[in-house]
């Protein structure tokens, strides 16, 4: 908490009100407290030039982020994937939750937050970085009003998703994703679903998915590219003890019009439920009763 420290000393002669207005709505920049429109990333950002690197979306209770050992597994197993020089640079689990931490309390006390990390290689112009140490900016803004309305879902068509090393991670290349949301909001819908390169269900642009046929659940195995979402880990985890059968499984484009249930996952929102996909219409009943089991969900 030394770097929050030194911050704070540099405001400590302003008056209490003054120095709240100043603190919230800070962020962290590689360890730095700053105003969120401080410009933080040169001509040579390897994220900007490059997507290099991850980021994970996370709620904060107020007192703590939810599944953030699911957060931090899925960072690291992408970090080590990427080749990121962690021993050296001090970057650590702990590290890097005590900076959450330190961030959160500052700017949300016992408040609701939506959290950003973006984690990216040192600055570097060229396509082989010089230096593989991790460079972070750390984000928590307003966590958004709960809607409660069930989804509409389309089907995206432009382009597909191809599983492999990189799929099941949170990359800073978020295109796909981005092109299929929109792609959904142009054509009156809140979300559009994804398809791999083998033409089966992937996930949604901004979610996991599960379907619920005759009272067992089926959602996309990570084999089928979808992303390890840490809400999805948590019901897979759950779910089998609260009495449900669920199978991570491969499902394909007819299996969707054939489903009772649909519903989407994700670290903010919890569990929502699907009212339709296209012209095809589904229930919610069982979907609202795991939802009230898991009643630990952001609302």
């Amino acid at each position: 908490m030394g770097f929050v420290k030194r911050d704070l000393k540099k405001i400590k002669s302003i008056t209490f009100e003054t120095m709240l207005n100043l603190l919230k709505g800070l962020i962290n920049f590689d360890g730095k407290l700053i105003d969120p429109k401080t410009p933080v990333a040169a001509i040579t950002n390897r994220s900007l030039r490059y997507g290099d690197g991850l980021f994970e979306t996370m709620f904060w209770t107020g007192t703590e982020i939810y599944n953030l050992g699911f957060h931090l597994d899925r960072l690291f197993k992408g970090l080590a994937v990427l080749k990121f020089e962690l021993g050296t640079a001090g970057f650590s689990r702990e590290f890097i939750t005590q900076e959450i931490r330190n961030l959160c309390e500052l700017n949300a006390p016992r408040l609701k937050a939506r959290v950003r990390l973006n984690v990216f290689r040192e600055d570097g112009s060229g396509l082989l970085p010089l230096k593989n140490r991790p460079q972070y900016l750390i984000e928590s803004t307003d966590f958004p009003e709960f809607n409660p309305a069930p989804l509409r879902l389309t089907i995206f068509e432009g382009e597909k998703k191809y599983p492999g090393i990189l799929s099941n991670l949170k990359t800073n290349n978020y295109l796909l994703n981005l092109l299929s949301l929109q792609y959904a909001r142009e054509k009156g819908f809140d979300d559009a679903l994804l398809f791999n390169s083998r033409g089966n269900v992937c996930e949604a642009s901004t979610s996991n998915l599960f379907m619920v046929q005759k009272g067992i659940l089926f959602t996309p195995s990570l084999s089928q590219g979808c992303v390890e979402g840490t809400k999805r880990r948590e019901l897979l985890e759950a779910l089998p003890g609260l009495g449900f059968q669920v199978e991570e499984t491969i499902i394909t484009r007819d299996m969707i019009f054939e489903m009772e249930e649909i519903f989407l996952t994700n670290a903010i929102r919890g569990i929502r439920s699907v009212i339709c996909i296209d012209n095809t219409y589904y229930t919610r009943d069982l979907t609202n009763r795991i939802a009230r089991l898991m009643k630990a969900i952001p609302e």
